[in-house]
């Protein structure tokens, strides 16, 4: 790689050859050895050179989220590492773009279409409801997201392997490991009898994964007991009714209200103990019972890539969805103390982390 004090020709000397050629031969030789040299430059410069990357124009990169800018942080700040690692300095190769609707659904759309008046070019969708609301706006501008339902299924890519519209990501396979979560709570609490499935009905594909987590449940000798939920107010009245009910356990299938809501959920599930077997460890950490699932910091610096690749000009469609390939479990000991529940050694084994 040339410094940038070799982009200047030398000054003449004088003797040699040089010396016996007239004026107008020398300056053509200069002039063809600099359009040479400055030919070359410039097939090197939009991905060597130090000053491209100080006067290039930052690329705009766009956030959607549900909920407020002070709920789980730590995402955005794994996104962001992410970028780093691969090179990128907020301010000189991209600008980030945050929209937060603060808990609302409803504005979700709204922010979206702002984000696309200021000329985004690439837009990272934390959630389903985020993606689907980016996808409503455009179909032209790149949308990086982590997916909860199935993107096949639900429409927003053509294959796995080969998306071909304007969506990819990482399908974070929540729901798909809702069997085995309710199986792994049965083995930590013991009598348990009757769970409870925190969801909200008519949301994508979750129908199907409660029918996928009924059979489960048959299968393991247990019942289940709907908890439908789609507000604050009814997470209070369905953990009560829960409760007349005789549930003394709890798996959620991830949806927006719960996540908004998650101290909420947390608190009550504790209160009315009935311990809580949640998706991300987000929520062990917070308090509840246990988790299993991917680790979404490691998800978010993945989706930083996907950002990366696409601001270097692949196109969305051509990057392939992926899906985790490890899962975490993570068990809070303390939490099980004060509902008086002790785990049995083989739980306890095969915690990957357990908060004491």
């Amino acid at each position: 790689m040339k410094r940038r004090d070799d982009f200047f020709l030398p000054p003449p000397q004088g003797g040699g050859e040089q010396s016996g050629k007239s004026a107008s031969a020398i300056l053509r030789m200069k002039r063809r050895a600099f359009l040479t040299l400055l030919g070359g430059a410039a097939a090197a410069w939009p991905f060597a050179s130090p000053v491209f990357a100080e006067t290039a124009k930052p690329r705009k990169i766009g956030w959607l989220k549900i909920q407020d800018k002070n709920h789980t942080p730590g995402q955005l700040k794994a996104f962001m590492e992410g970028l780093r690692a691969l090179g990128h300095v907020e301010g000189r190769t991209f600008l980030l773009e945050t929209r937060f609707a603060d808990g609302d659904i409803s504005r979700l759309s709204a922010l979206a279409e702002d984000l696309v008046r200021g000329g985004v070019d690439v837009i990272l969708a934390t959630s389903q409801p985020s993606i689907e609301a980016c996808r409503k706006i455009t179909q032209s501008i790149p949308i990086v997201g982590r997916m909860i339902d199935d993107p096949v299924y639900a429409g927003m890519a053509q294959s796995l392997a080969r998306p071909g519209g304007n969506i990819t990501g990482v399908y974070s396979l929540v729901e798909e490991m809702s069997a085995k979560r309710l199986e792994l709570l049965q083995q930590a609490v013991p009598g348990l009898r009757r769970v409870g499935v925190l969801l909200t009905l008519g949301r994508g594909t979750t129908s199907y994964w409660l029918a996928e987590t009924e059979k489960a449940a048959r299968q393991l000798g247990l019942d289940i007991h709907i908890m439908n939920v789609a507000s604050a107010e009814d997470i209070d009245r369905t953990f009560a009714q829960a409760a007349e009910q005789g549930v003394n356990g709890v798996i959620v299938l991830r949806n927006y209200t719960v996540v908004t809501h998650d101290r909420l959920v947390i608190e009550l599930s504790n209160r009315y103990r009935m311990p809580g077997m949640f998706d991300a460890r987000e929520f062990a950490d917070a308090g509840g019972f246990m988790s299993y699932g991917p680790n979404l910091d490691v998800i978010y610096r993945r989706l930083a890539s996907y950002a990366d690749k696409i601001l270097k000009g692949t196109k969305p469609g051509e990057l392939p969805i992926e899906q985790p390939t490890k899962f975490e479990l993570v068990l809070n000991l303390r939490t099980a103390k004060a509902l008086g529940i002790s785990p049995p050694a083989l739980a306890l084994v095969s915690a990957d982390e357990v908060i004491e």
